[in-house]
């Protein structure tokens, strides 16, 4: 029984939900509903308000200020509000307030509602008055001085609604808010205090702006103030040191930062400025450098605010090496001075490097130029040079003169002579002043001493000036062992005196050098003769061995003429002897050379066929190749009226006999007494047999 109910009132629940939503769907709602907006005093503008499912019996109801007063019922608007209107299809239930030129009294909510629809939230309708100029900004009309307090206020008056002020560095937002000046918001006002400047803050744009608030019907204004803050100068150098060639423009500068700007004038440390030079401003200007320019240049600035700025910028000129012109262009220096030092002071920029040189020379010395021992060779001219980089070398000259007493270059020695020769000694002297005459003596074997002048028999001495000096030579002509000794050469100036001794020896006779020079040469000859022999007797024998029938070769062309005999080349050549005729060697001069003779013809004399002997009295006939073809024993160039006592015979060997002393030799007949070891032709008085 308890489970019935339960079911039934289940049951009527459903009914009444089905119901229920049956008629709500068939009941009215807003389909547009009024939404809030803003305008400017003037315009005119619509709010909007659309329902759907509205009956005949519903009614639309706006309302508005001031305090939710009827506007209107349906489409008939209420009496005193002339500038409304309910515009749409009311049909399609769209029932739109349109209100024309807004005026203040016009802003406020307005409600849209129908009694069968629950109402919707209301609508704010916001009226603009623009603001009639950009915001005012008081305070900071003059500088303020550095560390002290800077206040701005910018003010705005008029519009609605009322704008809200901010203070802005750029995009930065510093300050925002809104202080009313009185009681209708007519003027509103924002500070903003610093309460030390900087000098940083000098030249910040400080900006006000008054904003309304409603972007998309008016656009905010605003006004802006630069800062400024009053400082004592400071002063930058962007190069504090520069350099620069001698001639070069240089420009010094310094960067002077000042409110107010500042006065700049220039001047040189310890120095004065070039007449013409413009000494005021951030730039000083030096058209044309010198090595005087060189230093330490101030800018100072000023602008009547404590403390006043400074700057330094130094300068630095190079120039090309400069020698100290006191150093003499002639110096004199005592011969055998000992530690003699010549220094050459320089200037320049670099620092130059300081070196002598001795002139048209490479050779290089440290400065001071140091002699450790004063000679005549150091006399001559010496360069000081002085370089430095990025210039060339500045040089001065001076002349080393060497004084003092002579001195002879020759050292002591002993020269050899051979008797009846020339003996010649020199004797040079170099000094300053130079010696009138340079004096010869001689000490004999004995210890004799004894002076030598020219003019004495068989002596002669000449002089001759020398570069720093002079130069004397003994002659003594016919040189026998009673010159041997020592010499003496002594030369005197006022500053002293030098001697050099020579001691001469005299060897034998000259003659004795030519004997043994003849010697070596003859056997010379002698080896070179027996070599050649060797080699032609060789070749003979090899040649033997191949020999084939000789007495049917013909020969087509003839052989050459024997040359003739010619006694200056066989004196020339030396000792020339025809040996071995029967081994067929024959040693032939021609033009220099040795050439073995033809092999003669089987069974023939020695007279036959190409032999040519200096010592024969008459020239055999010219050689010719017919003979080969003869019978044997036949020799027609002789014909029949030569008989077998004329023909010619071989030459006589020289011959060489010791003489009784031992030493000369004797000549035979046939010998050239006048050149040992060579043979002559004979005359025909001396002809003998073979």
């Amino acid at each position: 029984m308890a489970a019935a109910p339960c079911g039934v009132r289940g049951v009527v629940a459903g009914l009444l939900y089905v119901i229920a939503s049956l008629w709500r769907a068939n009941a009215a709602s807003y389909k547009v509903q009024p939404q809030s907006a803003a305008v400017l005093r003037g315009q005119a503008i619509t709010l909007p308000c659309t329902f759907s499912g509205l009956t005949g019996e519903d009614v639309v109801v706006w309302e508005g200020p001031p305090d939710f007063r009827i506007i209107s019922m349906g489409t008939k608007v209420t009496a005193g509000y002339g500038r409304h209107f309910v515009i749409g299809d009311t049909s399609a239930g769209e029932y739109n307030l349109q209100i024309r030129g807004v005026t203040l009294g016009d802003a406020g909510g307005y409600r849209c509602s129908t009694p069968s629809v629950p109402a919707a939230p209301n609508a704010a309708l916001t009226v603009i008055v623009p603001l009639a100029k950009p915001p005012e900004i008081n305070g900071g009309k003059r500088p303020t001085p550095v560390g002290q307090r800077l206040l701005l206020t910018c003010s705005s008056q008029g519009g609605y609604p009322p704008p809200t002020l901010s203070w802005l560095n750029g995009t930065k937002l510093l300050k925002r808010g809104k202080t009313p000046r009185n009681q209708d918001m007519k003027q509103i006002s924002l500070d903003f205090v610093l309460t030390k400047v900087k000098k940083w803050d000098n030249g910040n744009n400080l900006t006000c702006v008054a904003d309304q608030g409603l972007q998309g019907v008016v656009r905010p204004l605003t006004s802006s103030k630069i800062v400024s803050v009053s400082y004592p100068p400071t002063v930058t150098v962007p190069d504090p040191s520069k350099r620069a060639k001698e001639g070069d423009m240089v420009n010094l500068t310094c960067v002077v930062d000042s409110n107010p700007p500042a006065v700049v004038t220039w001047r040189k440390l310890r120095g004065t400025l070039n007449q013409g030079i413009n000494d005021r401003g951030q730039t000083l200007s030096l058209p044309k450098v010198s090595q005087h320019d060189s230093g330490i240049y101030q800018c100072n600035a000023d602008n009547e605010i404590a403390p006043p700025g400074m700057g330094t910028v130094s300068l630095d000129v190079l120039y090309q090496s400069w020698i100290d012109p006191s150093l003499n262009s002639k110096v004199s220096v005592m011969y055998g001075q000992d530690g003699f030092l010549l220094e050459c002071s320089a200037r320049g920029n670099p620092t130059p490097r300081v070196r002598w040189r001795r002139k048209d020379t490479s050779l290089y010395w440290d400065n001071p130029l140091r002699f450790h021992r004063v000679r005549y060779d150091v006399e001559g001219t010496y360069q000081c040079v002085a370089t430095n980089e990025g210039f060339p070398a500045t040089t001065r000259d001076t002349y080393v003169d060497v004084v003092g007493r002579p001195y002879i270059l020759q050292r002591s020695t002993t020269f050899t002579v051979r008797r009846g020769d020339t003996a010649r000694l020199s004797c040079e002297i170099v000094s300053d002043p130079v010696p009138k005459t340079i004096q010869w003596a001689w000490r004999d074997v004995q210890g004799l001493e004894s002076p030598l002048s020219g003019g004495e028999s068989g002596v002669d001495i000449t002089e001759e000036l020398i570069l720093g000096g002079k130069l004397s030579i003994l002659s003594i002509n016919g040189i026998t062992e009673g010159w041997k000794g020592t010499y003496m050469c002594k030369g005197t100036n006022m500053f002293g005196t030098d001697q050099r001794e020579f001691r001469l020896e005299v060897t034998g006779s000259p003659h004795t050098l030519v004997i043994v020079v003849g010697i070596s040469v003859m056997v010379a000859v002698m080896a070179a003769v027996a070599a050649i022999f060797v080699f032609f007797f060789r070749k003979k024998w090899l040649g033997d061995d191949r020999k084939s029938d000789t007495t049917s070769v013909t020969v087509s062309r003839p052989m050459p003429p024997p040359p003739g005999y010619n006694k200056n080349k066989l004196d020339q050549l030396g000792s020339l002897e025809i040996k071995d005729i029967d081994g067929l060697i024959e040693i032939h001069e021609m033009n220099g050379t040795l050439k073995p003779r033809p092999p003669p013809r089987v069974d023939k004399e020695w007279t036959a066929i190409g032999l040519s002997y200096p010592g024969l009295v008459q020239p055999l006939p010219p050689y010719s190749t017919v003979d080969r073809q003869q019978p044997e024993g036949e020799d027609r160039r002789l014909g029949s009226q030569q008989s077998q006592s004329d023909a010619p015979q071989p030459p006589p060997k020289a011959r060489w006999t010791p003489s009784r002393s031992g030493g000369d030799r004797r000549c035979s007949a046939t010998c050239d007494p006048d050149r040992p070891g060579r043979y002559r032709a004979p005359r025909s008085d001396q002809t003998t047999a073979a």
